[in-house]
């Protein structure tokens, strides 16, 4: 899935590990050790991308995830997060923030299949499938800094620019709650998504020069998205937890208005089982 377009399925994974992309951030976040886990998901989401050629609106999933810390070095792979995969270091950290240089923040995104093509030389199917790209990844570094508010509220800062190939530069701001119902852990999520018209032109744009019949001349500018999260997780035993989330995130139209874009909303349904180590 592109990087604009995906939500931030994973800021709690349930109120004992309520941080890190938010996801382990309260309750443990500053000290060394994290966890690891294993298990299947099964996903429902609408197709809002024509690049997506292998769409499946339902689809099964391997689940991986973890995240570790030590002595203020973090590694984050979060299941489904928006957020991606995150390398960094905590440097700074009081009872009520914590702030992280995020040395690595790799992502999914759409990119054209070759930046060094000679688009004078090719017609109009081959602008075509040139346009059509391939996923590649989206590898930023910035700062994220989180607030907290008792065992239940969270909000967070990300500030994030692309160095592998300068796409541009994104920001998020999440407000979060979580609560307990008997054994059931619940949170509820917003996220305003900000994107630069730099990496929304290079992900979402089309120049004149690579304009097609299918794929009209397209320059957008910056982009907010919004996004709305309701999640569950409940303990099957010690170490087995089921999951639930949905997310729906309304894209900006600055999105929505490119040739490439199939819907203005990304709507995500999760259920997932999973041993934790």
């Amino acid at each position: 899935m592109p990087l604009i377009a995906l939500g931030f399925s994973s800021l709690f994974l349930s109120a004992s590990a309520f941080a890190t992309d938010i996801s382990n951030d309260v309750g443990g976040r500053h000290e060394d050790g994290g966890y690891f886990e294993i298990g299947g998901s099964l996903l429902v989401t609408n197709q809002i991308d024509i690049r997506e050629t292998e769409h499946k609106d339902i689809s099964p999933l391997l689940l991986l995830s973890g995240v570790y810390q030590y002595k203020g070095a973090f590694v984050e792979m979060v299941h489904l997060s928006q957020d991606g995969v995150n390398l960094g270091y905590n440097f700074w950290n009081s009872e009520h923030w914590s702030i992280d240089f995020l040395a690595a923040n790799i992502t999914g995104v759409w990119k054209k299949s070759d930046d060094d093509v000679d688009l004078s030389q090719l017609n109009e199917e081959q602008r075509d499938a040139y346009l059509m790209g391939d996923e590649d990844y989206f590898i930023g570094a910035g700062l994220r800094a989180t607030r907290y508010w008792g065992d239940n509220y969270v909000f967070q800062l990300r500030a994030v620019s692309d160095y592998k190939d300068n796409m541009g530069f994104q920001s998020t701001a999440r407000l979060g709650k979580s609560w307990q119902v008997k054994n059931w852990d619940l949170h509820a999520l917003g996220s305003v998504i900000y994107s630069s018209s730099k990496l929304v032109r290079n992900v979402y744009g089309v120049s004149s020069e690579e304009a097609t019949t299918q794929f009209h001349q397209y320059e957008p500018d910056d982009a907010f998205s919004y996004s709305f999260e309701l999640g569950a997780a409940y303990p099957i035993s010690q170490n087995v937890v089921f999951r639930s989330t949905y997310r729906i995130t309304a894209l900006s139209d600055e999105i929505t208005d490119s040739p490439f874009s199939q819907a203005d909303y990304n709507s995500l349904f999760n259920v997932s089982v999973s041993y934790v180590f």
